[in-house]
C-alpha cells in the first residue's frame, strides 16, 4: 500500500466519523481502530510529512498571529 493510498483511507474515516480505518496491500486486508480521532489524525499528519519529505516539497505550515493592547 502506498502512503498515498493510506492517506485516502483515513480521509475517509475521518470523513465518515469512525476510527477504523480498513486498507488491503497485496490481497491481505488490514483493520486498524485508532483510540482516539486525535490519534487518527497524527497518524495522516505523519504520513502527510512523510510524503512531503520523500517528494522534496515543502510542507504547509500555518501561523497564526495574536495580538493583545498591552494590559
Amino acid at each position: 500500500m502506498s502512503i498515498a493510498e493510506e492517506v485516502a483511507a483515513l480521509r475517509e474515516a475521518i470523513a465518515s466519523g469512525t476510527k477504523r480505518v480498513r486498507t488491503k496491500t497485496n490481497g491481505v486486508e488490514r483493520e486498524v481502530e485508532y483510540p482516539s480521532f486525535d490519534d487518527l489524525k497524527k497518524r495522516l499528519d505523519y504520513l502527510n510529512g512523510l510524503d512531503a519529505a520523500q517528494s522534496g516539497r515543502p510542507l504547509s505550515r500555518v501561523s497564526l498571529a495574536t495580538f493583545s493592547k498591552g494590559r
